[in-house]
C-alpha cells in the first residue's frame, strides 16, 4: 500500500500549498514570533528524521490491508477538510503563530461555533489518519505536533482571554477546546 502513503504525502503538500497561499493578505501580527515559526519547522524536520534512526525503525511500516489504509485516508481527508473550513472561517485573522493581530476579531462562526480550536482538531485528525495509513514519520508527527498543538491551544486561550476580556469567557464556557461536547 505504498501508493496510499504517496496519496497521504500529496494531500499534505496540497494542504501546505493552500495554507501558504491563503496566508497572503492576512492581518499583521502585533509582535514578532519568529521562535514559534522556527519551533514548528524544527518539529516537522525532527518528525521526518527520527524514523530513520535505528532506535525508531519499528515505526516504519505501511499498512498492507486496505481497510486500515482506507480508514486512515478518510480520517486524513476529514481532518484536512475541518482544517480548511476553519482557516476559511478565520479569514484575515489567521496567524501561523500564537499572536494578536492588528484589528483582531473574535471569530465564533463556522466550526468555531462548536470548538475553539478547529484547525488544531483537524490537523490532529489528519495526522492520526496519516499515522494509521502509513506509520513511520506520521506516528512521530502525530506525537510531536500533538504536543505542540496542545501547548498552542492553552496559549491561544490565554491570548484570546486577554484580547477579548468581555466576549471570550462566555465563548469559552459554551465551546470545547478540540472535540465537540467532550474536550
Amino acid at each position: 500500500m505504498r501508493g496510499v502513503c504517496w496519496v497521504i504525502g500529496a494531500l499534505w503538500l496540497v494542504l501546505t500549498g493552500y495554507l501558504t497561499v491563503a496566508a497572503i493578505g492576512v492581518k499583521r501580527d502585533t509582535g514578532g514570533q519568529l521562535w514559534q515559526s522556527f519551533g514548528l519547522l524544527l518539529a516537522i524536520v525532527v518528525s521526518f528524521w527520527l524514523p530513520h534512526l535505528s532506535l525508531f525503525r519499528f515505526l516504519n511500516f505501511a499498512r498492507v490491508h486496505p481497510v486500515p489504509s482506507g480508514v486512515g485516508v478518510a480520517l486524513c481527508l476529514a481532518g484536512m477538510s475541518v482544517l480548511v473550513w476553519a482557516r476559511q472561517s478565520l479569514g484575515r485573522n489567521w496567524s501561523q503563530t500564537v499572536s494578536a493581530k492588528e484589528g483582531h476579531e473574535l471569530v465564533t462562526s463556522g466550526p468555531y461555533r462548536v470548538v475553539r480550536h478547529p484547525m488544531y482538531a483537524g490537523g490532529l485528525l489528519a495526522c492520526l489518519g496519516s499515522a494509521i495509513a502509513c506509520g513511520g514519520t506520521w506516528i512521530v508527527l502525530l506525537f510531536v505536533l500533538g504536543s505542540l498543538f496542545l501547548w498552542r491551544v492553552a496559549a491561544e486561550d490565554r491570548l484570546m482571554a486577554r484580547q477579548f476580556p468581555h466576549e471570550y469567557p462566555a465563548y469559552r464556557r459554551r465551546t470545547k477546546r478540540l472535540v465537540p461536547f467532550v474536550f
